[in-house]
């Protein structure tokens, strides 16, 4: 404000003045900034969480890591689980499991992520890594730690997480901690007996039809091949249906675009059906002998969490090569993927019917997809 010089001024002079006639009234609650919290209030308010620390070719963990911090109910878990007791003998022999080491680094780091926005380095749960799993020690010719693979990482943390979170830590994660008798029934579990099975266990159905014939008729001009078959009788290679229990689906990119490459996949869900689907030579009761078979999966359990694997390795042959037989190569090629993955068409007849009730229950519209795909590294 600059200064009046009052000799210019000339009377009488009005004035107006702002403010209120009542005396102002403290806020019953005090104004908060940001910049005032503590760093863990900080971090819950913070639009992105928290970073890992590459601590030499780690990002192969720190990206799972950053996958599982993002599920709820497997965290509900690691918060219940407690180690089971170490007996001297085991300890005195060294052969004391490393298994609870792992989890329980998981589940600290898992914490240390929330209590601050800046990147944490995960050095007690790579130092637990390498103890479960020395292949994930590896160094390279001058000392380095070698390149590893995020999903053989995310497999080996899931066997073990299978093997201990049972009993109280599959009830605490699948009701997040409240009461027990909101957990799922038997029924509900389909066969999943620990939190890692129950979250990430797809139960798949899995059907094996013989190629050779696939009527009556056609089977009957095949039996002069079998032994002791009555050719008055109608035959037909029943089906084989089996089980079988998994923790991921697998886009199967088949080896790129190029001239070579079986099928040229560019979505999500081409890679998805081809992996379920395929040829195997197996034996056959009816013709007493090897036939080709086709190999058809479908999904008869949805878990909570689906968990997709980009098959960007396959391999190559080198006949010309006087060193190797065979070389594994990586598909430099994009596989686009919708913003919400639909798995009505990869479900067997029940599944598929109970998400036909679905969408009749809704009133979008349209089908409503099973479940959004999380986000994460391909």
């Amino acid at each position: 404000m600059t200064s009046i010089d009052a000799s210019k001024l000339k009377l009488p002079l009005q004035m107006l003045l702002m403010g209120s006639a009542t005396k102002l009234v403290a806020p019953k609650t005090k104004t908060v900034f940001i910049e005032d919290l503590p760093p863990e209030e900080v971090a819950k308010h913070a639009p992105e969480p928290a970073g890992l620390v590459n601590l030499g070719n780690t990002c192969y963990l720190n990206s799972v890591v950053q996958c599982m911090r993002s599920i709820p109910q497997l965290r509900s878990g690691l918060r219940a689980y407690v180690p089971p007791p170490r007996s001297a003998n085991s300890l005195a022999a060294g052969t004391a499991s490393s298994s609870p080491l792992l989890l329980s680094s998981l589940r600290d780091l898992f914490e240390s992520l929330d209590r601050t926005t800046n990147a944490v380095p995960p050095s007690n749960f790579v130092m637990a890594t390498k103890i479960a799993f020395p292949q994930f020690a590896q160094t390279g010719p001058r000392g380095q730690p070698m390149q590893q693979d995020a999903e053989e990482f995310y497999s080996n943390l899931l066997t073990v997480a299978g093997g201990e979170m049972r009993g109280n830590c599959l009830t605490a994660g699948l009701t997040g901690g409240q009461s027990a008798a909101s957990a799922p029934t038997p029924e509900e579990l389909d066969g999943a007996e620990n939190l890692a099975d129950a979250l990430f266990g797809m139960k798949m159905e899995e059907t094996l039809t013989c190629d050779e014939f696939s009527s009556a008729e056609t089977a009957a001009a095949a039996s002069s091949d079998a032994m002791d078959i009555d050719n008055n009788t109608a035959l037909v290679e029943p089906p084989v249906t089996s089980y079988d229990l998994h923790r991921k689906l697998v886009c199967n990119i088949q080896g790129g675009s190029d001239a070579s490459a079986q099928v040229n996949v560019n979505h999500l869900s081409e890679g998805i059906a081809l992996s379920l689907s395929g040829k195997i030579t197996k034996h056959s009761e009816i013709l007493n002998r090897d036939a080709v078979w086709t190999r058809t999966q479908r999904i008869a359990r949805l878990p909570p969490v689906i968990v997709v694997q980009f098959g960007r390795f396959y391999w190559k042959a080198t006949p010309d090569s006087q060193d190797h037989a065979g070389v594994k190569c990586k598909v430099m090629k994009p596989v686009a993927f919708n913003g919400t993955f639909d798995v009505y068409e990869f479900c067997n007849e029940k599944n598929s019917k109970g998400l036909e009730e679905v969408e009749r229950c809704s009133s979008s519209g349209g089908r409503r997809p099973y479940r959004q795909k999380a986000q994460g590294r391909r």
